[in-house]
């Protein structure tokens, strides 16, 4: 099957499978990437467990059976005991500095597939009306004119037919990034107002007890 893409392709056969072959091997690596790392954030559990999180006794930390990566950013956020809002906001910024870019890994070059493939596949069809052109002005045969034509057409379809997957499979990753960046985001401001409110009514009692 190879032997005959590349006959009937022509020049642009080795980089399009080559194409083919890495967008299939990223597809598959961060399918599984995403399948172990990437969890959904129960909003209320993940409040319960932060706020109420006692370095003393980790034991009664609910969030220990929490898997993923929003799960490992807040286990060793907890891990370093934040005595305040910007202690909380400097580890969870380190942490997620540290750990979100393994989701987005290989994605960049996953874009740069979809957008090169139809080049490649033009560059295919450049080649292909060309022979096309050298059978007229030697006066070949219809059967010389149809293979380039069809090596013409064949790589184009070719470009397009590795170029959509690895588009909408780049779109689909990103957009489930894009959910995880906004559930964190939301989940950082309540626990941030929660944080504020502890610390209104830390330095009220401290008030009353002067």
């Amino acid at each position: 099957m190879i032997t005959e893409f590349i006959d009937t392709a022509g020049i642009a056969a080795y980089p399009l499978l080559l194409a083919a072959f890495l967008m299939i091997f990223i597809v598959f690596e961060r399918s599984i990437i995403f399948l172990v790392k990437y969890r959904r954030i129960n909003k209320d559990k993940y409040l319960k467990g932060i706020i109420n999180f006692d370095p003393a006794n980790k034991q009664n930390n609910i969030l220990k059976d929490e898997k993923g990566i929003a799960a490992d950013i807040y286990h060793s956020l907890l891990a370093k005991n934040p005595k305040n809002r910007e202690e909380f906001n400097l580890y969870l910024d380190a942490e997620e500095v540290d750990k979100l870019p393994e989701l987005e890994k290989h994605l960049g070059f996953l874009n740069f597939i979809a957008q090169v493939s139809p080049t490649l596949g033009l560059l295919g069809t450049v080649s292909g009306m060309i022979k096309t052109f050298q059978v007229l002005s030697v006066g070949g045969s219809p059967e010389q004119m149809a293979l380039g034509i069809s090596e013409a057409l064949f790589t184009t379809a070719a470009g397009l037919i590795i170029s959509l997957p690895a588009a909408a499979f780049y779109h689909y990753f990103y957009s489930k990034i894009e959910k995880l960046h906004n559930q964190m985001n939301n989940l950082r401001l309540e626990i941030e107002s929660r944080l504020f409110r502890e610390e209104i009514k830390g330095l009220k009692n401290n008030e009353i007890s002067a």
